[in-house]
């Protein structure tokens, strides 16, 4: 591997900057730690990111829609689009891209169902 003279200013540049940081903490005696958060933490702090909005609208499972209609699945999509328009206002990215990958579920869905509904070419 070549190291190039773009790596090593990067590098010399972190350096530098971890030398004024650890000068910086000597001088004020600080000690640094590593953050102690759980994955528990972070799916809490998401489940929370939106709590004027009722936890039906959130993370539908498989078995809440299974069962409903196309006309209702549409419904559903077109609220978590607002839903997730306004999260991203708020820059709320995280929980803008869940609702992402919820809408991105539902449309599979749609057209999954829609294929089905279909009628089969005729032979000739």
């Amino acid at each position: 591997d070549k190291m190039t003279e773009a790596i090593q200013g990067a590098l010399e540049e972190t350096d530098r900057r971890r030398a004024v940081q650890v000068a910086y903490n000597e001088e004020h005696g600080i000690t640094p730690e590593t953050i102690q958060k759980g994955v528990s933490d972070i799916a809490e702090f998401l489940s929370l990111e939106s709590p004027n909005v009722p936890s039906t609208k959130r993370r539908r499972g498989r078995k809440d829609v299974e069962g409903m209609a196309p006309a209702e699945l549409e419904k559903l999509v077109i609220q978590l689009e607002e839903e997730m328009f306004a999260a991203a206002e708020e820059l709320r990215f995280e929980y803008a891209a869940k609702l992402r990958d919820e809408i991105k579920d539902l449309r599979r869905e749609l057209a999954a169902a829609a294929a089905l509904a279909a009628p089969a070419p005729a032979a000739t």
